[in-house]
């Protein structure tokens, strides 16, 4: 018997034996099936059941209702649908499923109503309590209690404003604008209004913007536009940016009479970002003329630590300045920070010719918060780490480092002296003040703080003025500089960097470079008064601060000028062929 035969009989044999015991199988589950026994339920059981029944029944079912039209042909209807339609898909944030009918009826209702009767009826109402015959266009009367309201002068322009102002909001909120605030300046009044929603279009996040743009179907112009537009636009402006650079240095050179010493600088970093930031401006102003300098963007790509980004600006500053012109190069005297010790190390082993100065502000920030740990504390520790006798210095102790730091003719001991006799003064002893205080030149000076009597409270004064950053680094002091004007930069920057939203590198150093513009235009304009302003929480602080006039904005008009010029010489060259 051949191979193939003898596989056929295996075959046939094994399915045969497959098959009986299957059947064996079926029969025992067969016999060893048993019918269900009907499902009992215990008395709690049951007694859940027929309360949980009780309450389907009890609950209220929805109530329908219908509202029929009639129209005068199927385009109307049509049109009916799609406004129903369009409502509940602006309700419902771009999809109509999630607005019901009910819903979008309501909301529809509810706005005409309140726009259109409710008002009417109040006023109705408001001219019936005070017997004033109801018209729409009747003047406001004054009674009683409006009588003592703050009166001041508008024009018929102003009026007319408000009138758009109120019909725009119309346009974009259904909630209603009431009067938040009044405050006169003179003869005007500054009125603000408030909205019941809160609504506020400025400032919004891309993703944001786009969805109600798409939403209200207001026309938008595409990704592509946009790229062409600014890789036009961003040439423009940093070459407007680096003519702003050289005409600040100059102004900043020419207010020097001895330029060869060099000039002062003030610096600072700031990071575009709160945590991890991809990218710091290190930030370079003429210390006289409060004008950019230069600014230099680090980012991840140079350095991976943020904290290491002040220092590599900061180097970068110092080689612009190097190579600025061929023939000449810019030195600078002084240059001031907020106590970056790696800026300090940098400035004292490779730039001989500069001397390092921290700002004076980080220096004194925390100097009462110091001093206030022995002006107070438990009453154990009396005479041991804190003194009755200081409990009323903290504050004055800070005007005194101030001082110090500012008359001390750059001279470092001498302002060590200086917030030494602090001590000396408490104590009554004025022999070492100087010439020009009030203990000296009025007679009857007498003092209005504690006189230090003990000689504990002496050595807990003296002890922690020496713990003090300006007494430890005199050198760093004696020229009495401060950040301000850097660190307003910093603030003024926001207008063009949030710091909540990240920017490709490219946008980010366009909208510097746009910052810079705007500060150098507008940094130094005139003052059109001064006001008196006094702090509640730090009462002996009298600031004039000063109303600065509007700003002018012409860089936007330079950058228009360069962007046209760029199109019609574009559209001349196209002519020629």
């Amino acid at each position: 018997m051949s191979n193939s035969s003898s596989y056929q009989i295996l075959e046939g044999n094994l399915e045969i034996e497959f098959f009986i015991i299957m059947e064996a199988l079926a029969v025992n589950m067969n016999e060893n099936i048993q019918p269900a026994e009907k499902r009992k339920y215990l008395k709690d059981k049951v007694e859940s059941v027929k309360r949980r029944n009780d309450m389907r029944k009890e609950k209220p079912k929805p109530i329908e209702g219908k509202i029929n039209f009639s129209s005068g042909s199927i385009d109307e209807k049509n049109l009916i649908y799609e406004m129903t339609n369009y409502i509940k898909k602006a309700m419902g944030g771009g999809n109509p499923n999630r607005t019901t009918n009910k819903d979008m009826l309501f909301e529809v209702m509810t706005f005409y109503i309140k726009n259109n009767i409710t008002q009417l009826h109040e006023d109705q109402h408001m001219a019936e309590e005070n017997n004033i015959p109801f018209l729409d266009c009747s003047f406001t009367s004054c009674n009683e209690e409006t009588s003592t309201q703050k009166l001041f002068v508008t024009a018929e322009t102003s009026i007319e404003n408000l009138i758009k102002r109120v019909i725009n909001h119309g346009k974009v909120c259904k909630s209603q604008l009431h009067l938040n605030s009044t405050d006169i300046k003179g003869h005007v009044g500054v009125c603000k209004l408030k909205c019941e929603e809160n609504m506020n279009y400025c400032g919004q996040a891309h993703h944001i913007w786009e969805t109600n743009i798409y939403a209200s179907n207001i026309g938008t112009i595409g990704e592509t536009t946009l790229n062409s537009i600014f890789q036009k636009y961003a040439p423009e402006v940093s070459q407007l940016v680096k003519e702003s650079y050289e005409t600040a240095l100059l102004e900043e050179t020419a207010s020097y009479e001895e330029l060869q010493e060099g000039i002062d600088i003030v610096t600072d970093a700031r990071h575009g970002t709160r945590k991890n930031s991809m990218y710091t401006d290190v930030v370079c102003l003429g210390a006289r003329t409060h004008k950019v300098l230069r600014v230099e963007t680090i980012s991840e790509v140079d350095c991976t630590s943020a904290q290491k980004h002040e220092l590599i600006g900061t180097e970068r500053i110092y080689e612009y300045f190097k190579n600025l012109r061929d023939e000449y190069e810019v030195k600078i005297r002084v240059h001031c920070h907020d106590r970056n010790t790696s800026v300090n190390k940098f400035i004292r082993i490779n730039r001989i010719d500069t001397e390092s100065t921290n700002d004076t502000w980080h220096a004194t920030k925390n100097i009462a918060k110091e001093i206030k740990t022995i002006c107070s504390g438990p009453r154990y520790k009396e005479g041991q780490t804190w003194h009755p006798e200081l409990s009323d210095k903290a504050a004055s102790i800070k005007t005194h480092l101030y001082w110090a730091m500012k008359n001390c003719n750059k001279d470092p001991v001498k302002l060590k002296l200086s917030l030494l006799n602090i001590v000396e003064h408490y104590k009554n002893n004025h022999e070492h003040c100087s010439k020009s205080s009030s203990c000296k030149t009025d007679s009857n000076y007498e003092p209005t703080k504690y006189l230090i009597k003990d000689p504990k409270a002496e050595m807990l004064l003296g002890r922690a003025l020496m713990n003090t950053q300006v007494y430890k680094s005199p050198t760093d002091y004696i020229h009495c500089m401060d950040s301000y004007y850097v660190e307003s930069f910093n603030n003024a920057i926001f207008q063009y960097h949030d710091k909540r939203i990240n920017f490709s590198k490219q946008v980010y150093i366009l909208r510097t470079s746009l910052a810079v513009l705007d500060w150098n235009e507008h940094v130094n304009r005139q003052t059109t008064s001064l006001k008196t302003v006094q702090d509640a929480k730090n009462p002996r602080r009298q600031v004039q601060v000063k109303i600065l006039k509007r700003k002018s904005y012409n860089m936007w008009s330079e950058i228009w000028d360069q962007l046209v010029k760029i199109y019609l010489d574009l559209l001349y060259f196209i002519s020629q062929f």
